[in-house]
């Protein structure tokens, strides 16, 4: 859909005119540029919605419609009036500073990936040449027909199933740019940042690997039924809770390497819940 692909990029544009507008004398358009991109990124998140709930794809389409609500809530809190700071508390322009900012870095990593067929294709190509060899180094036995399909070597089994297909989700993308944008958005020495993204990117691009390796390997091999219950016990339980548990391990890391990051985080919900107590 071309309206959903160009929305994003519009955001783009907003979130990079509110970040020039910072601290100048129109302040005010500062926020409604930042407000305004918010609400083109809730559009996006809609039509993403809106596709998954299409495809059956409820836990997608739910974080999505999460993503929907963040975003107007952003937007709605940019176009509030000024609010008094507490003592020790970041300012209310420095913290949409740092938040814009995180927006920004994320939204221009992720979204040419997300929009732009080149650059999901290849990314989808790379993933899963490495689990198809990932998977043949465990003896699992595949053969992968480019750019996003894995087939098992066993004759039979393609008669009655369908390959492992690989698919942007399947590449940790929306993991890795979110760690991105929150490590190179605060203020921090290089070197600290540094060894945050080494930390963080990689190793959950590393594990997600693993992750693709674990459900092709149960799916093909039957591991806990039928291919398509195992295929579900794998994809939609414990690839999933592992990977819950593996992104707070390395948020730990980071925050711990970067507790500049944590800052934000902890100024941000103390800013939400100061406000929605009013």
């Amino acid at each position: 859909m071309i309206i959903k692909s160009i929305l994003p990029f519009i955001a783009i544009g907003l979130f990079l005119l509110a970040l020039l507008f910072h601290k100048r004398p129109f302040l005010k358009r500062e926020r409604v540029a930042g407000a305004l991109g918010w609400i083109f990124i809730a559009g996006y998140c809609y039509f993403e919605a809106f596709g998954y709930f299409a495809q059956d794809e409820y836990f997608d389409g739910s974080v999505s419609l999460v993503f929907l609500a963040f975003s107007l809530l952003l937007a709605f809190l940019l176009l509030k009036p000024k609010s008094t700071p507490m003592p020790n508390e970041k300012g209310e322009e420095d913290l949409f500073f740092t938040i814009t900012k995180i927006a920004l870095i994320t939204a221009v990593f992720y979204f040419p990936f997300s929009e732009i067929s080149f650059l999901s294709e290849l990314l989808i190509y790379i993933t899963t040449k490495i689990t198809s060899t990932a998977l043949n180094l465990f003896n699992v036995g595949v053969y992968m027909v480019p750019p996003s399909q894995i087939y098992t070597t066993s004759s039979s089994f393609h008669e009655v199933y369908k390959p492992i297909e690989i698919i942007l989700a399947c590449t940790a993308i929306q993991s890795m740019v979110l760690f991105i944008g929150l490590i190179f958005a605060v203020n921090a020495p290089v070197r600290r940042k540094l060894k945050a993204f080494l930390v963080s990117v990689p190793v959950i691009y590393g594990l997600n690997i693993l992750r693709n390796t674990f459900v092709a390997s149960a799916y093909f091999g039957q591991w806990f039924g039928s291919p398509l219950e195992s295929f579900y016990i794998a994809h939609g339980v414990i690839a999933r809770i592992g990977a819950m548990i593996a992104l707070i391990v390395i948020a730990y890391a980071v925050f711990v390497i970067l507790p500049e990051a944590l800052d934000s985080v902890e100024d941000f919900f103390r800013f939400i819940f100061k406000t929605t107590k009013k």
